[in-house]
């Protein structure tokens, strides 16, 4: 009896704790987990920016005069891109090679700002972080694949 009960209470919090794991619809109605850089969207230009100085300064041990340029730098490169955002056209070309003289121009006038010490471990750490990002789009890329292989055959 007190086995049952032990396997019944384990079952009990194991369906619990699957429950509460949040999932979400998007709209082709596919189930999925938010993303920890969803509240990202949600944000403001100038939060965008607060956060962007603030990892920054931790980051690269900024001073504080460099941390006030940081800050007002990623708070122009933000707008910019909120800017860029709502005039998204059907040509997203273009938009792409905006964004991307857009993050040019950004470090550019950050190199300006860095010692070149910081601005090495700065695109170090944007290199490792990008390869992260192709690593995690390739995993997708290869479980969609596989699913649509599976379901295929």
């Amino acid at each position: 009896m007190k086995k049952s009960l032990i396997l019944f209470a384990a079952f009990v919090f194991t369906m619990g704790a699957a429950s509460a794991q949040t999932t979400t619809q998007n709209e082709t109605g596919q189930m999925h987990r938010p993303m920890r850089g969803q509240g990202m969207r949600n944000m403001t230009p100038e939060q965008r920016a607060d956060q962007q100085a603030q990892r920054l300064t931790k980051q690269l041990s900024l001073s504080a005069d460099q941390t006030t340029k940081v800050k007002s730098l990623a708070l122009a490169q933000q707008q910019e891109r909120q800017t860029m955002r709502t005039q998204a056209s059907a040509d997203r070309q273009a938009m792409m090679q905006n964004m991307k003289a857009s993050r040019d121009k950004y470090e550019e006038q950050l190199k300006g700002i860095l010692t070149s010490d910081q601005y090495t471990k700065y695109t170090q750490m944007r290199d490792e972080r990008m390869d992260k990002m192709q690593g995690k789009l390739q995993d997708r890329k290869g479980k969609k694949g596989k699913m649509k292989a599976s379901t295929n055959g």
